[in-house]
Order: structure tokens, then sequence, then C-alpha cells
């Protein structure tokens, strides 16, 4: 099968499940409405699935069904329970309506009922998952810490050593409490750092951690920094530096790998112990086995790994080896108002996703986003390349390497960069006193040991699941409204990421099923807010009718109805263009990883 034909059958794939579990959620949550008002003898004039003018439609004895060019939700439009003609249309023939005199009840039931059946929705997605289990990284289900970021690159251009690292947090910490509040693993550390509202005198976030390390238990405070992770809808969120703790298990790779001498398909790293009395250390994560390899200095080493059941833990020697890492790349660095840029280069094929051995890196292409502030910030973004450089001394040269670079090292010089745009248009800038570097390719020292990273597939009851996505939908709108909170509206994801997001997922049902769960709990929890226009308003309204005896006036309804749909409407667009922006920002991350993937060695 070609990958052309497996990229297509992916796409189609991630299209169904977005039409099958996004729609799904909508349609699921009009047709409890509309069973609902057919089960108290009420007139249903329209079911729609989304708003305002109709693409197409049939019309099924007093129901027209239709689906609407707005696919932003949907409504079921019932004259005798809601005026809403900005929203639903006019009716056609209000004389038509039954004059059925309608309860207390009948209202509750018939507005309540779409928040219900996104319940019900729920609650057969998890049923579904809870037969299929749940896929969790084994790491990410724990509270230990795997390693510290010694860095964190917190917006463009801007390095900052990590929370993690100037609070002292170390590899084997297991984060029990934070602000108080018990977490249980990484996904729930991260949730807590994210929606914090503990802040110092001086408004800087803070968070209070209590630590369990080896047998003593400790209180920390840090101080975690506000980290842009979509460079164009500039998102930031509450980030400590930390990596969740990873077993290393060593991998034979279904027996196309030979292994070196004393290890087994299977076995387990648990410890390393270095060389010339540099002790033994427990190894929690890649990253930091990684760095304790570096102290060897290329000297033997001796592992401990975990093996066979019942399990034994023995002691296999290992000399780390010297391996190429990362590919030579290029920089170009340059200053603009005072301060000085740097654009970093990596060399890919034509096609980004070839990492094909044979593949022919001829394209020299930019790496990293500039900060919002530069001019050149819409244009030097991940995937343009850099098709060739002027200066005065050297004239007009053709790059395809970073050793063509190596004609621009003088420092100081105006130079012209004629860059090919990932839209496919040229243009050219200028820049000052710049200068072009080439840098060679890094070596390291690597185990030699093929390494897989354990998933384990849990059951979950159909309740723990639900239960977990109703607290973090609490959590979420809370967070959303504590003033303390770095959580804000603009953070709100629209139908875009959502049906981004179905798409990022569609490699694995189970994963889309819990994307499922959770939007469904979240649109039965904000559809029984008490606001006007949504279906908790519409009970609000009935409950205080019900309370004084008799209706709200209509002038009242209507002018309530009114402004509500206003500022719906102007909320939903400031929330779809910043949810366009952060699509895009996720398309430029998508790049960015791919184009990264090319700077090491396979």
């Amino acid at each position: 099968m070609t990958d052309s034909l497996i990229s297509a059958l992916l796409s189609a794939r991630g299209i169904f499940y977005i039409i099958v579990f996004f729609g799904g959620s909508i349609f699921v949550h009009e047709l409890g409405h509309f069973l609902a008002a057919k089960s108290r003898g009420l007139k249903v004039e329209r079911f729609s699935i989304g708003f305002g003018p109709k693409i197409f439609g049939w019309r099924r004895k007093e129901t027209e069904y239709r689906i609407s060019l707005l696919p932003l939700g949907g409504y079921v439009a019932i004259p005798q329970l809601a005026d809403m003609e900005m929203v639903e249309g006019k009716t056609e023939n209000p004389d038509s309506v039954p004059a059925k005199k309608l309860s207390y009840l009948d209202k509750v039931i018939v507005f309540a009922a779409g928040a219900f059946f996104n319940v019900l929705f729920a609650v057969l997605c998890a049923i579904v998952l809870w037969i299929a289990k749940t896929p969790v990284m084994e790491g990410w289900s724990g509270n230990v810490v795997g390693n510290t970021i010694p860095e964190l690159e917190i917006s463009p251009g801007k390095i900052e050593i990590s929370p993690a690292a100037k609070a002292g947090i170390l590899p084997g910490d297991r984060i029990v409490e934070i602000d108080g509040v018990p977490v249980d693993s990484f996904k729930d550390i991260t949730m807590q750092i994210a929606i914090g509202t503990r802040r110092t005198e001086a408004g800087k976030p803070a968070a209070m951690l209590k630590i369990l390390r080896g047998e003593n238990i400790f209180d920390l405070e840090v101080f975690p920094e506000l980290v842009a992770y979509n460079p164009r809808s500039g998102d930031f969120v509450r980030t400590l530096g930390i990596e969740p703790m990873m077993p290393l298990i060593v991998s034979d790779r279904d027996g196309t790998y030979a292994l070196p001498p004393g290890f087994l398909n299977g076995d387990r790293i648990r410890e390393i112990t270095l060389p010339d009395n540099a002790g033994t250390h427990r190894v929690y994560s890649l990253s930091q086995f990684s760095a304790l390899l570096e102290r060897s200095g290329g000297k033997p080493v001796t592992l401990t790994v975990e093996r066979g059941m019942p399990a034994k833990n023995v002691s296999v020697a290992l000399t780390p080896k010297t391996v190429p890492a990362l590919r030579e790349s290029g920089k170009i660095s340059f200053e603009e108002n005072g301060q000085r840029r740097e654009l970093d280069l990596v060399p890919v094929p034509d096609e980004l996703s070839d990492f094909s051995p044979s593949a022919q890196r001829k394209n020299l292409v930019v790496l990293n986003a500039l900060p919002p502030d530069s001019s050149l910030s819409e244009i030097c973004v991940p995937g343009t390349k850099i098709a060739g450089i002027s200066s005065k001394a050297q004239g007009i040269r053709l790059i395809s390497s970073p050793k063509d670079l190596e004609n621009f090292s003088g420092e100081g010089q105006e130079l012209s960069l004629f860059l090919d745009l990932p839209g496919g248009k040229q243009t050219v800038v200028t820049v000052g006193n710049a200068s072009a570097e080439r840098i060679p390719e890094k070596k390291v020292l690597r185990a030699g040991l093929p390494l897989a990273f354990p998933q384990k597939y849990v059951r979950e009851t159909p309740w723990t699941q639900i239960a977990d996505a109703i607290e973090l939908t609490y959590s979420s709108v809370v967070g959303l409204l504590n003033p303390k909170s770095d959580i804000g509206v603009s953070h709100l994801n629209g139908i875009f990421s959502i049906a981004d997001t179905y798409y990022e997922l569609s490699f694995d049902l189970r994963r889309v099923l819990m994307l499922t769960i959770l939007i469904n709990i979240n649109l039965a929890f904000l559809n029984l807010l008490p606001v006007p226009v949504l279906d908790g308003g519409h009970i609000l309204f009935a409950t205080i009718e019900r309370v004084r005896r008799k209706p709200l006036p209509k002038s009242v309804l209507s002018a309530v109805q009114t402004v509500f749909v206003f500022a719906l409407l102007i909320f939903m667009a400031f929330i779809l263009f910043r949810d366009f922006s952060r699509t895009r920002g996720n398309a430029d991350l998508k790049t960015l990883e791919l184009i990264s993937e090319h700077r090491f060695f396979r």
C-alpha cells in the first residue's frame, strides 16, 4: 500500500470521526429536545443541525429537518416554549401551533433533555471504552518526576531557567499535593498547575507543592512560568518544566535487532553506576538516562536491570558509544530594533515527512519562530526556505546546505535573504549587522540499546470516566471565572480546534471516545448554566414564572433574549477568530515538529 493511499485513508477516517462523534454530539443534544417535546405533546416546527441559512433539508409531517450553514451547534424550534426568532428564524404558521397549556414540568423536561442525552451519549462511549480499555502511558498514570527540564522557551526567542530547576525538584520526587489538592497522576499535576490561582504579593504565579522524596515529605513553593504553547494565538499556560517518569524497557524490535551481550528483550533499566566513583543513580526517564551517560565520559558503566517473572535484578556491563546525534545545521543572526535575532536553519528533503535514509536534504528551512514584535515574524516562520543570500562582498549565492552559509560568516554584514514561504510565495528581506554560521554535526554518548516505552491498557468504569470528565469541566470553569487564574476566555476551544483534535486522534478510536466523553459532559454542563438563550436560562425563566405564578411579560423576555443573543453572537465570533489563529498555530507546530525531527540522525 503506497504512502499516499495510507495518507488518504487516514484523512478519510479523521473526517468520518469528526462527523460521527463531534456532529453526533450536537445531534444527540437536539434529539433529546425533539423526543422530549414529542413525548409531551408539543409541536416541533424545525430540527436543525447548525444555525443560519439552510443548506439542504426536508419536511416530514409538521417538522422541517435541515442542515444549516453555521456548524456552531443546533436547535429545535418549539414555538410554544420560547420566542427565539433571532436564532431559529420566524415561525411559518403561528396559528397552527396548538394551544396546549404547558406545565412547569413540561418545560423543564424539554429544556433539560438535551443535556441529559449528552450525558447518555457520554455514558455509552464510556461503556465502549470500558470494554476496549483505556490507553495510558505508564509514566503519566503516576505522580513521580522523571526529569527536570533545565530551560524553557517562554516565548519565541526567550529562554529562561525552568521553575522546576530553580526550585530544586529532582528526578524521583513524588508530587502528592498542589495547593492542597491531592494529585495522583501527571495529568492531575499538569491540570492543577495550569488552572492554579495562587500568586505572590507581586502578582507572580505561584504554587505550593507537597513532595515526597525518599522517606521525607516537605512543602516546596514554586513559581510557574507562563509559556506560549501556540505561536499564532498567543495562548499562555502555567508550566513547571518537569517530565513524567518513563520506564525504559530494552527491546529487540521483534527479533530484528541484535542486543549487546548480557541484555535480554524485556529488561527494564532500573539503575546506572557511573565510573570514577560517580555513584549509582536510579533511572527515571530517557532524558535523565541520556544525561547520566554523558557524565560517564565514554567509560564503561554498569546497568542494573529488572528481568523475568518473578522479577530479579541483574547487573550488566555496558560501554557507551559515541554516535552522531544532531545533523549539520545553520544559523543566521541579525540585529533588529536594538535586539539580536536568530534563525535556526535545518536541512530537509522536499517532502517533510520523508525520513528515509536516501532522502536528499537540499532545502535549508527555518526551524524557530521569531517573537511577535519582530517585523519578520509573519515571514520567517517554521518551514520558510532560505533559497539564496546576497551580500556586497559575495553577490547572490544559492543556498542548499549549511556549508553554503560559510560564504557569509563575517560579522556586521547587510544580507538580503531570498525566501520561499510555506504558502508558495517568494519574497526578499534585508537584515542588518548580520552573519551566517555553519553548525557542525553533534555527537553524543548513547547506550546502543533500542528501547520501548510501555503503554498500559486499563479498565476504568464508565462512572469513573464520567466523574473525571465532570471534575475536569468543573475545574476548568472555576479557573476560567477566577480573576487570579491565567486561564481566560481566549483559551476556549471552538469548532476548528475541536475538529483538529479529532483529526489528530483519529489513529486511535479509544482516544476519540475519550475526547467525545469530555465534549459531551462539557455540552451538558454549559447548556444548563442559567444564562438566557441557553437551556439553563429557559429553565430559569420557567422557574421564575412558577414562583411568581404568572408569565413574565413578553416585552421583558424579548428584550433579555435579544441582548443575550447579540452577546452570544459576539462571543462566538471572538472564539472563532481566536480558534482560527490557534488552528493556524497548531499547523505551524506540526511543521516545526517535522522539521525538528530532521535535525536528528535515526
